[in-house]
């Protein structure tokens, strides 16, 4: 398997990742690759939520256990070995992914923000700001040496 943080020329400089899915295992997912990427001081990551994503990262509902479909028939042995491994919670596991590295930013999409009725303080606090699609592809895609979507 290559190693994610290593281009041909060494570590990345930037990734960017797109989170469009909602569910609390892809939200773990991403959480796990940003704690991966960051394993090399000298990536900066940036995350954008979008679409139901944006509905996950509020405060009412990180914590919420929202299996996707395929493995919600497995949600009693996955939580049994979330608890095993000491897993707390979504918004902890997400927090502690962010604050692993040192240039880790988060923004939720103020379309699906503005489709979704979700406003800037209902957000966790661990989001960064409200950004357009559009800025977030100009200004973090376009330089990203890897782009990643969930």
């Amino acid at each position: 398997m290559r190693d994610l943080t290593q281009t041909e020329g060494g570590a990345l400089k930037k990734v960017a990742i797109i989170v469009s899915n909602g569910s609390f295992n892809n939200l773990f997912q991403v959480s796990t690759l940003i704690r991966a990427l960051t394993a090399s001081l000298e990536t900066s990551v940036r995350v954008f939520f979008r679409d139901e994503a944006v509905v996950k990262v509020t405060r009412a509902r990180i914590n919420e256990v929202n299996l996707s479909d395929i493995v919600r028939p497995m949600e009693a042995e996955i939580l049994r070995r979330l608890r095993e491994a000491d897993f707390v919670d979504l918004h902890s596991f997400l927090r502690d992914s962010k604050e692993h590295g040192d240039d880790v930013r988060l923004f939720a999409c103020t379309s699906s923000m503005y489709m979704y009725g979700v406003r800037e303080e209902d957000l966790i606090p661990e989001i960064d700001g409200a950004r357009t699609l559009t800025d977030f592809l100009l200004e973090e895609v376009s330089d990203a040496e890897k782009v990643f979507t969930f």
